[in-house]
């Protein structure tokens, strides 16, 4: 237990309370700024340190508060938003956003127990953990898939006629809506199942670790594609939440295109404002400029929490300020609903449960993020293990064996506790850097952090009510993060042609399907007869997977009343008063195959078996990691290795060394 035990040195007096012979406090507090002086840096606390009790606690601080934010929004407020549209409404989904954001901070705090506490399996040579400051959160990579499986199971139930979808119900804004009621619960819990399957590939990785095998598909270009590209996708998604919100951003034009007027953003409160709006960039940018200032003048505390500062000042902010309505009336950016309704504690299983199932479509996309969270979690074990001053391969290699485990494992509970998939999280290793602590000791009372903060329902309530410009100005950071480790990792390889080529064409494609999403699939991702478009156009049209099409009446001539010579329009009674000769209209039945005004509800019954494959490679083509990935490594494959190159290179080698170091 050596780094449970943060009160083994008397945490009861001064000196083990407060630790100042241990640390120096005025490093991690001062500012630094040119007027004041740089203090010296602490010295380094090794990964069995014993720290005093408010050291410890201060630095498991440090490394909640840098992550989480970015637990909360992928970690199931995010999934539950995509059931809170107007025309996409499943109100149990919808009401559950809090309760998933507790869920998976209490997850992520009982998961990097495990992590950093590191055990052997009993009778074999592996591990589970790393037995590091390897803190666990929720994967990213996974968020843009159980979005959409939370998402279109509600349309998929409005085409079937399901009857959960009950019309006439009053959405929270107000409006009247189609209610799909435990629909996209049943989808999150088929989200939720089906990672759970695809986690079994790390724990299968984990166990041939060294084998030839997996150094062979953790080639470093390929990775470091992966990694990039799943910042790639994610900007995408968080300039959307910097204007007012995804939907309203995806379905604007095609709004516009038939209501005459943009899709309005319902998600700052009690202010309904298009996208794009100038009080939307005003919440968003005070984010980020708060940001900025922390960075110019605070101190390493602040720096390495920025983005959890830079929300609070966004919320005072939003909190503050309010809209002044044509009509006159005052609008606040805040609405307490979510709080009211959360529960003072929350834990799993007991106020929400998800359905756990299973969607083979999906299998596929979800078995590529499980790859790519593989591959983060060994770049991110190699880098916690420099940071701790551990320098023996063999034990950096055993290390990064527990650590994939535990990912492959605590992903499986993480799942049954309703919580999306779990990974390291790779920013909580600038902290170590920059505090110079490696002690477990911090990463178990990050755990506490983690854990007490879920465990009060209120909080998770809060963050779930936060207006969605202000978690756009820090989740589009959060993700241009990710797309910057990516840039890091990608550098070093492009001293080689090959790599360069290899490199060049994958974000050609990864890039481009995350800019152009409808050259994949027709409708792109609008909603608003975005799902007539897929039926129609794309690289593969819905209609080619339909088996039955609905039919409508086409009237070849229409109904006449012939009288003295002259045809008049007059319905079959008339014409007899008048003493006509009608003729009755002559009709014809015909098969309607092109999806029109109908919001993709244009076939009666599916090729279930083909739809499923067309799904499967649609999302994986229009994913842009996805798509990347498969260009990567299949080149990687097909192109021959450089004996060496103009530059005078040598040849690039694929070793564990350079797999670790990815």
């Amino acid at each position: 237990m050596n780094g449970c035990d943060v009160c083994a040195v008397k945490c009861w007096t001064p000196e083990g309370f407060f630790g100042f012979s241990k640390y120096n406090w005025k490093f991690l507090c001062m500012p630094q700024a040119p007027c004041f002086s740089k203090p010296t840096p602490p010295l380094f606390l090794g990964k069995d340190e014993k720290l005093p009790l408010l050291l410890s606690a201060s630095m498991g601080l440090q490394h909640m508060l840098a992550m989480c934010v970015g637990i909360a929004t992928s970690g199931g407020m995010l999934h539950a938003n995509e059931a809170c549209w107007t025309f996409n409404y499943d109100s149990d989904m919808c009401a559950s956003q809090s309760f998933l954001v507790s869920c998976s901070w209490i997850a992520s705090g009982f998961l990097t127990m495990v992590q950093v506490f590191r055990c052997k399996i009993k009778g074999t040579p592996f591990y589970i953990g790393t037995g590091l400051v390897s803190v666990m959160g929720t994967s990213f990579t996974f968020l843009p898939l159980g979005q959409q499986m939370v998402s279109t199971s509600i349309g998929a139930a409005k085409s079937a006629g399901d009857p959960r979808c009950v019309s006439g119900a009053t959405h929270y804004s107000g409006a009247t809506v189609t209610d799909c009621k435990g629909v996209a619960m049943e989808g999150y819990g088929k989200f939720l199942g089906t990672a759970m399957v695809a986690s079994l590939f790390e724990v299968f990785i984990a166990v041939f670790f060294k084998s030839k095998a997996v150094k062979a598909i953790f080639v470093p270009v390929v990775v470091a594609m992966a990694v990039m590209m799943i910042g790639g996708a994610l900007i995408a998604s968080g300039i959307k939440y910097v204007g007012g919100g995804v939907f309203c951003g995806q379905n604007t034009m095609s709004r516009s295109a038939t209501f005459g007027g943009p899709h309005i953003c319902n998600e700052s409160g009690d202010v309904f404002l298009g996208f794009g709006a100038a009080e939307h960039w005003g919440l968003a940018l005070s984010v980020i400029f708060m940001g900025i200032f922390i960075q110019m003048l605070g101190s390493p505390f602040l720096k390495a929490t920025f983005l959890f500062w830079s929300m609070m000042f966004g919320v005072i902010v939003s909190s503050i300020a309010y809209y002044t309505a044509p009509d006159g009336t005052k609008k606040s950016y805040w609405n307490s609903a979510k709080i009211d309704k959360a529960p003072v504690i929350a834990f799993p299983w007991v106020q929400y449960r998800y359905p756990l199932g299973f969607s083979p479509e999906y299998f596929l996309p979800l078995l590529i993020c499980s790859y790519i969270t593989t591959a983060e979690t060994i770049g991110d074990v190699i880098m916690t293990a420099k940071f701790s001053r551990l320098y023996d391969e063999e034990e950096i290699v055993s290390r990064q064996q527990g650590g994939v485990m535990a990912d492959g494992i605590n992903s499986i509970v993480a799942c049954l506790m309703g919580s999306p998939p779990n990974t390291t999280f790779s920013q909580n290793n600038g902290i170590i850097a920059l505090t110079r602590c490696a002690s477990r000791s911090a990463g178990f009372a990050c755990a506490f952090w983690l854990l007490f903060i879920g465990l009060f329902g209120k909080i998770g309530g809060a963050m779930a009510s936060v207006p969605m410009p202000i978690v756009g100005g820090v989740i589009v950071q959060c993700f241009t993060m990710v797309f910057v480790a990516g840039i890091q990792l990608v550098a070093p390889l492009l001293a080689y042609r090959r790599n360069q080529y290899i490199v060049m064409l994958s974000l050609a494609f990864g890039l481009g399907v995350a800019l152009e999403p409808q050259v994949i699939s027709g409708g792109g991702l609008a909603s608003f007869y975005g799902k007539n478009l897929d039926f129609n156009y794309g690289l593969w049209p819905g209609k080619l997977v339909c088996n039955v099409f609905p039919t409508a009446t086409n009237v070849v001539t229409p109904e006449s009343c012939s009288v003295n010579g002259a045809s008049v329009k007059l319905s079959s009674a008339d014409c007899a008063l008048v003493t006509g000769t009608y003729t009755a209209a002559i009709t014809q039945t015909v098969t309607v195959t092109t999806c029109t005004n109908k919001n993709g509800f244009c076939c009666l019954q599916w090729n279930e078996g083909a739809k499923s494959v067309r799904t499967s490679l649609l999302v994986i083509l229009k994913t842009p990691y996805g798509i990347a990935v498969i260009i990567a490594a299949l080149l990687n494959f097909i192109l021959p290795s450089e004996s060496e190159d103009e530059e005078g290179n040598p040849a690039e080698k694929s070793s564990g060394a350079e797999t670790a170091a990815a």
